[in-house]
């Protein structure tokens, strides 16, 4: 019975015209759903077979590094407003490396031009991005990376540093590296008051990049000095009870070495 009922329906269904049939899908066609993704700071992306042959010769010329090079700096107690890396080395902004790829972009020489200004002038470098993860405005967030930048040069000049990373007073050296900001809510950040932002990073500079990121003019590694160059007094202490010096032929007969 229940077979004869289908079949009944199915050549009923087949037998309404087209038109017919349009009439009762009422229902308005939805569109497939897909997961929302939030607009973020573009990943870095290092230097290799997606960057030109130039770009890869000038970063190993200059010796500058990946923005992969640069990590997060410890103790960051806002990383919900922001997050701060640093790099003991030169290094590309990730919002550089998107222009260096096979194809060149008009954009790329004017990139390298500036970096090689950088390396001539700065050992500091500064890079700030704003995101629009809070739908902040273009204004807004180009106005919070000029904040955080003036804010963090402010830091650097009361801990006796320029904003280029030179001393001030020509006698403790340079900050060597890079330091770059990442700022994921620029709403928040232009609402906190500038003495706060202030101190906020003067207390990671003063903490984290002043300690390992200075250096002094001259200062090389330690070299060892060769066993050859050291007083024969201090050489004959370290020898043990009885022991023979030994005996080496030269032109000129038997020397004591």
């Amino acid at each position: 019975m229940e077979r004869a009922v289908c079949r009944a329906a199915s050549t009923y269904k087949a037998l309404i015209p087209p038109l017919l049939s349009k009439a009762y899908n009422t229902r308005p066609a939805t569109k497939p759903w897909r997961p929302t993704v939030t607009k973020q700071a573009n990943l870095p992306t290092p230097l290799g077979l997606e960057s030109s042959k130039a770009v890869q010769d000038f970063a190993a010329q200059h010796k500058i590094e990946s923005s992969e090079a640069m990590k997060t700096v410890a103790k960051q107690t806002k990383l919900t407003i922001m997050r701060v890396q640093a790099c003991h080395r030169h290094a590309f902004d990730h919002q550089h490396e998107p222009y260096f790829e096979q194809q060149e972009h008009p954009l790329t020489k004017k990139i390298l031009w500036r970096c090689y200004e950088w390396k001539l002038n700065r050992p500091l470098w500064l890079y700030a991005t704003a995101t629009t993860n809070d739908g902040s405005t273009a204004v807004m967030r180009r106005q919070a990376e000029c904040r955080t930048l003036a804010a963090v040069k402010a830091a650097i000049k009361a801990s006796g540093f320029d904003s280029d990373g030179t001393s001030l007073n020509g006698r403790d050296g340079v900050i060597y590296g890079t330091i770059s900001f990442v700022i994921w809510s620029p709403r928040t950040l232009l609402s906190l008051e500038w003495q706060e932002l202030v101190e906020y990073l003067g207390g990671l500079v003063k903490t984290q990049i002043l300690p390992s990121y200075v250096k002094t003019p001259g200062s090389r590694p330690r070299v060892q000095r060769s066993p050859a160059m050291k007083p024969q007094a201090l050489k004959t202490q370290t020898q043990r009870p009885g022991f023979q010096k030994p005996w080496s032929r030269k032109s000129g007969g038997f020397t004591i070495m």
